[in-house]
């Protein structure tokens, strides 16, 4: 992807974050990494409480219609969220690996 490319698809993930997700655009995410750790500020995906310092985060790296979105939640939010899709779009469990925020690569 060209330089001018990037940045107009980095804006288009930034204005796509400017608002709250629609229950049906959070059915629709395709999970691609999840990690674990101290909240940073953002606001849950799910409930829209932020998520603090002092709070657990679930932090998830995604697609939503083929744009790279990221995805922040409280432990419990996280685990309504996974409850309340749809069968049929629930990754295989051994497919994703909780991984610890300074594990990242």
């Amino acid at each position: 992807m060209n330089p001018s490319a990037q940045a107009n698809h980095s804006m288009h993930a930034a204005e796509l974050r400017a608002e709250r997700l629609s229950v049906a655009a959070l059915r629709r995410v395709v999970i691609k990494r999840v990690w674990g750790g101290k909240g940073c500020g953002a606001p849950c995906d799910f409930c829209r409480v932020l998520v603090t310092p002092s709070d657990v985060e679930y932090e998830l790296e995604a697609e939503l219609d083929g744009e790279p979105v990221t995805l922040h939640f409280h432990p419990r939010c996280h685990e309504t969220w996974r409850a309340g899709r749809l069968p049929d779009e629930l990754p295989d469990p051994g497919q994703h690996r909780l991984t610890r925020r300074h594990d990242r690569p």
